[in-house]
């Protein structure tokens, strides 16, 4: 583990007067510990130390501003000059909102901006507009822009505080080691072929699954609202992307205490990466760890098809039949005994997970006839299947597409809220990002993309209504298993 760049209480508050012009200290508070922000715009170097930030009075919000850690190859976390600003009595905790400041970027704390309320939960001291941050080469610029509210920095210097973000992370890749009880790595012929096979005898009974008419698992999972759920989109092999997720916020104690839910959008296999998409072996080992994390979190990890989710000969990307290579790939490899248990898996699974909070599926509402009961009896509606794994937002290239319509829809059917979001994964909207809200300009309708090469996307909820969280992509299969076998060797 990289060690925080040291410098000591004494030097660095010099630094922090020196460069500080017009400031004065916050009111009975000693000007070696805390330095109060003015209507002038302040400057502090780069902060090598996290801070501690303040809003209003000494009775006021208090968040901290941590540099991001970021574990490289050789399993080092480090700082690449970008900051993540929460609230400390939360984000350590629970599953928990955080803003992030790049370099470049200026950011506005106030209650005005309606995303930063919901995910810091600001209190009714904050102002609408209070406290401006810009992060650039020179450093913090910081400027009050209440005119009746205080605000307050001073570094956080208490050893065990200033490697918290470290030691946090750590902690979570050695619950994730005694989870999975050993490294990543592909199983044998017969330890694979067992582990499918245990997976499809509980997705046969799956928890929440309404059955269809005959008593099989039908296309629906009612889920519970109680539970949050974290859902991730199409993942397309980045087995890196998924570890990211296990081993930050709290989505990881959240499945182990119960209070959280993974739903997987499906086309968690079958790179995207150009070049690459005939490469099968990453799909297999997505595939084991989706199924010892389904059978370790039977009631809390579930998994929606999508299109790729097939050996259909029409599921191809950059003109590589995936679908067919993808069936070679695990006769070839696990035997043909294997390669019938996954086409048994995939007609196990379900299409469209509802709460009373949300709905969510692979790719979009059909724009068909649809209803309650064919959703449930999804076998004998193919076509309905199709388009619930394979249909598009419309555009100008894809007028046939759904829509809000389609969308309100689905709602009703279901008996969702009309104002319920729907989280869909398989149609990115850019190539620059991650997650969408309100994506296509409509209201509560959210996509992800889980396959990003620089960022995954989650969306989950915080307080009472679903937010994205956005991290960086981490090499975390080799940190993983790294670990995990120095932790074996030992004695």
């Amino acid at each position: 583990m990289a060690q925080p760049n040291r410098i000591s209480r004494k030097s660095f508050l010099k630094r922090f007067r020196d460069v500080v012009q017009g400031m004065d200290a916050c009111e009975d508070v000693d000007l070696d510990s805390a330095l109060k922000i003015t209507g002038e715009k302040v400057r502090i170097p780069p902060p090598a130390l996290p801070l501690q930030i303040q809003l209003g009075d000494e009775e006021g919000y208090r968040l901290n501003l941590y540099p991001e850690l970021r574990f490289e190859e050789d399993g080092r976390l480090v700082h690449r000059d970008d900051y993540l600003l929460f609230d400390p009595t939360t984000y350590f905790s629970d599953i928990s909102g955080f803003l992030r400041l790049n370099q470049g970027d200026s950011l506005l704390l106030g209650r005005q901006d309606r995303l930063q309320r919901l995910l810091l939960r600001y209190p009714k001291v904050v102002a609408d507009q209070h406290l401006r941050l810009k992060l650039s080469p020179k450093g913090l610029a910081l400027k009050n822009k209440s005119s009746t509210a205080d605000a307050c920095v001073a570094p956080i210097i208490v050893p065990d505080q200033v490697e918290r973000m470290a030691s946090w992370r750590l902690s979570k890749l050695a619950k994730l080691r005694e989870i999975l009880d050993g490294p990543i790595e592909p199983p044998s012929r017969s330890e694979a072929l067992d582990l499918i096979q245990r997976v499809n005898r509980l997705m046969a009974k799956e928890p929440y699954r309404v059955m269809d008419a005959h008593d099989r698992p039908g296309g629906l999972l009612a889920l519970p609202d109680r539970p949050r759920p974290i859902f991730v989109g199409d993942l397309h092999a980045r087995i890196d992307n998924l570890l990211v997720v296990l081993t930050q916020n709290g989505f990881l104690e959240a499945l182990l205490d119960g209070s959280g839910l993974i739903i997987l959008l499906g086309d968690a296999i079958q790179p995207d990466i150009r070049g690459e998409e005939g490469d099968m072996d990453s799909s297999m080992l997505m595939m084991d760890l989706i199924f010892r994390l389904k059978l370790r979190f039977p009631e809390r990890v579930f998994y929606l098809r999508g299109n790729h989710d097939s050996f259909s000969d029409d599921i191809s990307k950059g003109g590589i039949p995936q679908g067919l290579l993808w069936e070679q790939a695990l006769h070839d490899r696990r035997g043909l005994k294997y390669k019938e248990a996954m086409q048994d898996f995939y007609d196990l699974l379900p299409y469209v997970a509802a709460s009373a909070g949300y709905l969510a599926c692979h790719a979009g509402p059909p724009t068909s006839k649809i209803t309650w009961e064919m959703l449930r009896d999804i076998r004998q509606h193919p076509k309905l299947a199709h388009q619930l794994t394979h249909i598009r937002l419309r555009r100008s290239n894809s007028p046939s597409g759904y829509g809000p319509n389609d969308l309100d829809r689905l709602r009703k059917r279901l008996g969702a809220k009309p104002s319920a979001p729907v989280i869909l994964g398989h149609t990115p909207i850019s190539e620059q990002d991650t997650c969408w809200i309100n994506a296509g300009g409509i209201p509560n309708h959210h996509v992800l993309y889980g396959a990003h090469p620089d960022w995954i996307g989650v969306i989950t909820r915080t307080g009472k209504q679903l937010l994205p969280l956005v991290y960086p992509s981490e090499p975390m299969l080799g940190v993983y298993n790294r670990r995990v076998r120095t932790k074996m060797a030992e004695p």
